[in-house]
């Protein structure tokens, strides 16, 4: 009996040792990481990643675009933390209007609308001291509107843009 439980487990070790060798590689991050002039906007972590990669190459500018239509009110969490890091390291966010039809005092609400969702958050502001955000702190940062089909301003693309070193 000694003999078939040693035989059993020496199989049972070998069967192991076999299936170790077929498994695949790891699996690889759906982000991964390398520098990009142009990166489509989601509310993952790989796209801190990837943003962070294109800001520490640095590039002298990097959009962003969505997917999805994104209201000037309503920017996500995650790139105003972006931004955050703008304004921390000394840089700007500007508010680029749409080309035409818009009112002055329309534009004014909107746009300090828009600030105020980054500068007045205490979270935010202490999400931008992560040291993947520092990358961002050599850049100003532009929230380019357009209009949609039925003539409302939404989030076009927001662009980094590089700062002259002073």
């Amino acid at each position: 009996m000694n003999g078939t439980r040693a035989q059993s487990l020496a199989t049972t070790l070998v069967v192991a040792f076999v299936l170790a060798a077929c498994e695949s590689g790891p699996m690889q991050p759906v982000s991964s990481g390398s520098p990009k002039a142009e990166l489509q906007f989601m509310d993952l972590q790989g796209f801190d990643r990837d943003l962070a990669a294109s800001l520490s190459v640095p590039m002298p500018k990097v959009e962003v675009t969505f997917y999805d239509r994104v209201a000037p009110s309503a920017v996500p969490e995650r790139l105003q933390r972006w931004m955050a890091s703008v304004e921390t390291g000394g840089g700007t966010v500007k508010v680029v209007p749409p080309q035409a039809g818009a009112t002055t005092r329309s534009l004014l609400l909107l746009i300090s609308s828009i600030s105020s969702l980054w500068s007045a958050s205490k979270a935010v502001k202490d999400m931008s001291t992560q040291a993947q955000f520092n990358a961002a702190k050599m850049f100003d940062a532009e929230i380019i509107l357009k209009r949609d089909e039925s003539g409302e301003a939404v989030v076009d693309k927001v662009v980094f843009l590089q700062r002259n070193k002073r």
